[in-house]
């Protein structure tokens, strides 16, 4: 935990950073998220997934938290070279307190401590702030899905899968050994164990506690949700690359037509078509916007914050 008085427009606050271990500091803030994203960080802490790659910052009037973003650090590998990527996320600020600059002196904060320590920084924003981030370089980007209709498929080789219950011991040191284990099988990595157990495990209400297979002869767990006849691959954890043909295979006692990936594969057999969640637009910086034009992906939808 690290403590900072500072002054904003001739206003004195705390700058609070790291501080998730402190109860009355984490409540206050579970207070502001719940207030302003209708979830809070409390299950998530308890859990004992939350680890270093998960850093708050925020400000403070006294015992009062008035603004804050989360950074969250993820471990890449782009053209086989090792990279580092930052995602913003949690962009909050109480509505008694906007419009004083807090927002701003965080995003400064922020990118002062991390200047020439990241390969690339993404967030999404909401359509009330599109004109915000530009001001410190970031820019709109694209992105693709990668999905194929079921006939183009070939699902000639079955594996038998089980449902993994994370509340049983077994399964729950399983999935940890898979998520911490597992390869790429995307070309845009963002591996973060924390963030996945944020979404798998400690926020079952995310829905993705109840979606998670595992698949022995593969040895890969596997998240999916059913929509609409579509079977969505949100994302497989395996020690080795695995056919992502073999794996939809697994699910053909399911009816559906088409399959949609919520990563970009490194496997060639899908095609892409452009995606865009209705509600917030990716911004990059300039080294990821060369990565995005280069390429037809999509940042994975289980590292999205």
């Amino acid at each position: 935990m690290k403590t900072e008085n500072v002054s904003i427009n001739n206003q004195n606050y705390i700058l609070h950073l790291q501080y998730q271990d402190n109860e009355k500091l984490r409540l206050e803030f579970n207070r502001l998220t719940k207030k302003v994203w209708n979830f809070d960080f409390e299950n998530y802490y308890q859990s004992g997934f939350w680890d270093d790659s998960c850093i708050l910052y925020s400000l403070f009037d006294g015992d009062t938290i008035v603004s804050h973003i989360t950074i969250s650090l993820f471990k890449s590998n782009i053209d086989g070279k090792p990279k580092n990527f930052i995602q913003l996320g949690t962009v909050m600020t109480d509505e008694s307190y906007q419009k004083k600059g807090l927002s701003r002196f965080l995003m400064e904060k922020f990118l002062h401590d991390f200047k020439g320590k990241h390969d690339g920084i993404f967030l999404f924003a909401n359509e009330t702030v599109l004109d915000f981030y530009p001001k410190f370089g970031f820019t709109p980007t694209k992105e693709f899905e990668a999905f194929q209709a079921i006939e183009n498929l070939d699902l000639s080789i079955p594996h038998k899968k089980r449902k993994l219950e994370l509340d049983e011991d077994n399964d729950l040191k399983l999935f940890e050994e898979l998520v911490e284990q597992s390869v790429s099988n995307t070309m845009f990595p963002t591996k973060n164990k924390s963030i996945t157990f944020f979404y798998c495990y400690a926020n079952p209400e995310m829905g993705y506690k109840n979606s998670i297979y595992f698949l022995e002869t593969l040895n890969c767990a596997v998240i999916i949700e059913i929509q609409d006849k579509t079977l969505h691959i949100v994302e497989v954890f395996s020690p080795e690359q695995v056919n992502l043909n073999h794996v939809i295979a697994a699910f053909d006692g399911i009816p559906f037509d088409e399959v949609v990936l919520g990563f970009s594969p490194k496997q060639n057999d899908f095609q892409y078509r452009l995606w865009k969640d209705d509600d917030v637009q990716l911004f990059v910086t300039p080294e990821l916007l060369l990565v995005f034009e280069k390429y037809q992906i999509i940042v994975p939808l289980l590292s999205h914050t």
